[in-house]
């Protein structure tokens, strides 16, 4: 049914490129070449001699300022754009579900260009009459950089979705390599409050399995979803384990001070998954027993959560010590990592935070302050209790406090453990590290 589909070689260029990929396989001998085999032979001599790669990240996130998959991102394409063989772009997709700035829908940032189509659609039925366009303007900038004279690889952050499924089936029938970054496991993820968000997920549930159809490779950021991923592979792409990734250069600060008041920060998108009421309990524990302690919040999550942390922080009797900051970015969200003594990072035991791995711990091991973190998912493969980070078990209040309360009463300690948390970090998360296997997986595919 697809064989009226498939264009004639072109004279110039990359002639296979053209072709698609994933409907060519049981008629591009008889249609284009002579057997399946010199179809194989001749990409891999064309690949050879291309010079230039051309990716497009395609993601729902914030940008240019955002949160987790917003800096996963930018630092991949921070360290390929230091490389003259990649041309870059970003696909923004609706912007994300929460509005973090007032910025440009299009433009340049760090030197790659962007743009974010879909961003007036919101949860409703008028959503439906908008996605026509959306899908539409989704494929016809995938045409438009598209290049004939290179490989062309499209970077998807998440899965097989209605976000992107049209996309997909675009970008696979033009010849584009297609790489999924998987960064949480949506089998356990909790139900979505409002109606897009929840579609986004069901369908990504429904469509995974399609990644066997599409995907070149799979990277996935925890080794539980390494794994999952090879058993929705069954061989048919290749699947890396890609850790957080961390702009080390970036948190290159001194040691901490250790000054009244002691300063305990966490920042993030205040999800059920973070435990950033277990914080607030273990907070009161302390501040019970010492006044000169503060705890410091910052970053937004949805409505729903913001209301009940905020809820929460009014309730507490040491609600005057726990500063919430609301969303920072650049320089001011680094100001507050630099003032603060012991960074947090207490997940919970639940599945779905099990099957992840936080990005913050990255960048709070990179600070060189210490870092109390839950040891859940890849925690204690780059972490050991008062080596690197004090490590606790989840959604244990009562020990979350005694680590902060040891570390208070250590401090020459403390500034080791954070010492020998960035050299963890710069030797396991570091954006070049990481961005050099993303850098050889795309030259490959």
């Amino acid at each position: 049914m697809f064989g009226p589909m498939i264009p004639e070689p072109p004279s110039h260029g990359n002639p296979l490129d053209a072709l698609p990929r994933r409907f060519a396989v049981g008629f591009c001998g008889r249609r284009v070449y002579n057997t399946a085999l010199t179809f194989d032979l001749l990409r891999l001599v064309s690949d050879r001699m291309a010079e230039k790669i051309n990716v497009v990240f395609m993601a729902q996130v914030q940008y240019p300022h955002g949160m987790a998959g917003t800096r996963r991102i930018q630092n991949f394409v921070d360290y390929l754009h230091a490389d003259q063989r990649f041309q870059l772009q970003m696909l923004i997709l609706r912007g994300g579900r929460v509005r973090l700035a007032d910025e440009p829908l299009s433009g340049e940032h760090r030197g790659v260009p962007y743009v974010t189509i879909g961003a007036g659609i919101r949860p409703g039925f008028g959503a439906l009459l908008k996605a026509p366009k959306y899908y539409y303007d989704g494929i016809a900038y995938l045409r438009r950089h598209r290049r004939a004279d290179c490989k062309n690889v499209l970077y998807v952050y998440g899965y097989p979705s209605t976000d992107n499924l049209p996309m997909l089936i675009a970008a696979g029938m033009a010849g584009w390599r297609i790489v999924f970054d998987l960064v949480e496991d949506i089998a356990v993820q909790p139900s979505a409050p409002d109606m897009l968000a929840r579609l986004k997920l069901y369908s990504a549930r429904l469509f995974s399995g399609t990644m066997r159809v599409f995907a070149d490779a799979v990277v996935a950021i925890s080794k539980h979803l390494h794994d999952k991923a090879l058993r929705i592979a069954r061989s048919s792409f290749e699947v890396l384990h890609y850790p957080i990734n961390v702009r080390t250069d970036e948190f290159d600060f001194p040691p901490p001070a250790f000054d009244q008041p002691v300063q305990f920060f966490y920042g993030g998108t205040f999800g059920e998954k973070d435990g950033v009421e277990n914080l607030i309990a273990a907070f009161e524990k302390v501040c019970a027993a010492r006044p000169d302690v503060n705890l410091v919040l910052t970053g937004v999550g949805s409505p729903d959560r913001m209301d009940a942390v905020l809820a929460r922080i009014a309730a507490s009797p040491c609600r005057h010590r726990i500063l919430y900051k609301g969303y920072l970015a650049g320089e001011d969200f680094h100001g507050q990592l630099q003032a603060a003594d012991i960074l947090c990072a207490t997940r919970t035991g639940s599945q779905f935070a099990r099957t992840g791995f936080p990005f913050k711990l990255g960048e709070y091991l990179a600070t060189g302050r210490p870092v109390v973190a839950s040891n859940v998912g890849d925690a204690n493969e780059y972490l050991q209790d008062k080596k690197n980070a004090m490590l606790v078990e989840p959604d244990e209040v009562q020990q979350i406090a005694e680590k902060l309360e040891w570390l208070i009463a250590h401090p020459d300690e403390a500034r080791r453990i954070g010492l020998a948390g960035r050299e963890a970090a710069a030797a396991h998360f570091d954006y070049r590290v990481v961005g050099e296997k993303l850098k050889h997986l795309l030259l490959k595919i």
